[in-house]
């Protein structure tokens, strides 16, 4: 009786000491045991600081990807008290759970994780599931993979697993919409049954794009830069900027140019994470589209940000048999987070238009076109 009685205020001392952890990471106090991590707003940033805390507080090191099967503090006091091994690491991520239908599988973005999607999938109003696919590494115990055809032969053994036979539901957030159309083509290349993939703001390497693409998108880099270093002398200011611009076509380490194209460095992640965010750069740096004899549904964001494009019919329209384009509100990475309903109502409408209508390859007579949707802006 005592022994059990120890165990309980152990695990109550516990539950305390990560209530006040997830308090600090999550600012929000106060954080119930049942409360999910999700539903108060985490994402991979914040998850990474709830991880690095608890390993300081308790000496335990656990992989990121330990939230998805324990998004409480319950259930990861759990994890932590009986000194459970981390559950097998799984490309596949449940975001909504479903009965019926084929489910909808969507392709992390460059970093790998799939905790900016979390919200995204629960705001999806159809009746099938809909799964995530996170990147193989996180965990720390694998090495990630450098190759998008690699990736795609991975998630869709695993899809396979899951669904044995199509119509296949594919869609990827930004680097993931690329993924998600090697995986289609791999369908397509096997007669699968699949619907349209759903390409959302997704674009490869600027040195696959055509010229005026490249040009137009150096001039709003250009001018975003300016604005950066608006205060600064102009003797400072000028160098800095042609150093930057110069950086993305200079002759120098693709991955390098990489991180310079997308003004998005994130030194401070831990070390699995960094690699997967690195083996996803690598792979962007060589993959080169090739065409799909089919359809995609690409949904963009209203606001381009300075690093990505504003023509993606003039950069996608050659590699595709057709295209149907969406306009969504928000910018690159604020449509999966301010305007997540508005993207949620697009990929709804996208799943309940295709089903019953997926294709086999060769039956479409259609050919090559754009069709553009806009959607009005919702608040969230």
């Amino acid at each position: 009786m005592t022994s059990k009685i120890d165990r309980k205020m152990r695990r109550a001392e516990l539950v305390a000491r990560l209530a006040e952890i997830w308090s600090r990471a999550l600012r929000v106090s106060p954080v119930e045991p049942d409360n999910n991590f999700f539903d108060l707003g985490g994402d991979s940033l914040t998850a990474v600081g709830l991880f690095l805390e608890i390993e300081r507080e308790t000496g335990i090191s656990l992989p990121i990807t330990t939230i998805y099967d324990a998004p409480t503090i319950s259930a990861l006091a759990d994890v932590i008290a009986n000194g459970s091994a981390a559950p097998e690491f799984s490309p596949l991520v449940l975001l909504k759970p479903g009965n019926d239908g084929a489910p909808l599988f969507i392709v992390h973005g460059i970093g790998g994780t799939v905790m900016e999607l979390a919200a995204l999938g629960r705001a999806i109003r159809i009746v099938a599931p809909v799964y995530a696919l996170q990147a193989r590494g996180l965990d720390g115990r694998q090495p990630p993979l450098e190759s998008i055809d690699d990736m795609a032969a991975l998630y869709l053994d695993r899809v396979r697993e899951l669904q044995p036979e199509g119509p296949y539901r594919l869609s990827g957030y930004s680097f993931g919409g690329l993924v998600a159309l090697e995986m289609a083509r791999r369908l397509m290349r096997e007669k699968q049954a699949l619907v349209p993939p759903i390409l959302i703001d997704a674009y490869a390497h600027p040195g696959t794009w055509p010229p005026v693409s490249r040009l137009k998108m150096n001039v709003r880099r250009t001018l975003h830069l300016s604005r950066q270093y608006a205060h600064a002398p102009l003797r400072v200011s000028i160098p800095l900027v042609l150093a930057q611009l110069g950086n993305v076509v200079r002759h120098r380490d693709p991955r390098t140019r990489l991180r310079d194209w997308l003004l998005d460095q994130k030194p401070d992640l831990p070390a699995p994470l960094l690699r997967v965010r690195e083996a996803g750069s690598i792979a962007l740096a060589r993959y080169a589209p090739r065409y799909y004899s089919g359809k995609i549904v690409f949904l963009k964001a209203s606001r381009p940000d300075p690093e990505f494009p504003d023509d993606p019919e003039r950069i996608w329209h050659h590699l595709v048999q057709e295209m149907e384009l969406q306009i969504v509100p928000g910018r690159h990475r604020t449509m999966v987070t301010d305007h997540v309903a508005s993207l949620a109502e697009s990929l709804t409408a996208c799943v309940l238009a295709s089903s019953g209508s997926a294709s086999l390859p060769g039956l479409s007579s259609s050919a090559a076109s754009t069709n553009k949707q806009y959607l009005e802006p919702q608040a969230v």
